[in-house]
């Protein structure tokens, strides 16, 4: 899955069935939120976890506004767990943020 299918897909889960303006994030508050679980992800792999224990112990963290993003761990980890490990740091981060706010 690429990274573009990725923010569309934590896109429609950020939105949810109705978007209420009361409850609404900036743009950017919501990718940073999209940010910090992903790079959960990346810390489990460069901390040695396999995927399947980054899946569980990152969607089990998750809370508050970050909770929504449980269901889409398991795309995030694969996409993660692909990338060759001199590209794990935080540009991984860096690079969903651009992403995730030029939608």
């Amino acid at each position: 899955m690429s990274l573009r299918a990725l923010c569309l897909s934590l896109a429609v889960v950020a939105a949810g069935p109705v978007a209420s303006p009361v409850a609404a994030q900036t743009a950017e508050a919501e990718c940073d939120v999209q940010r910090n679980v992903v790079m959960a992800v990346v810390e489990a792999r460069t901390g040695g976890a396999d995927r399947t224990a980054a899946i569980q112990d990152v969607s089990g963290s998750l809370s508050g506004e970050a909770e929504k993003y449980a269901t889409v761990v398991p795309d995030l980890a694969a996409w993660i767990y692909e990338l060759p490990e001199d590209q794990l740091g935080s540009g991984v981060g860096l690079g969903w943020m651009e992403a995730c706010l030029a939608q």
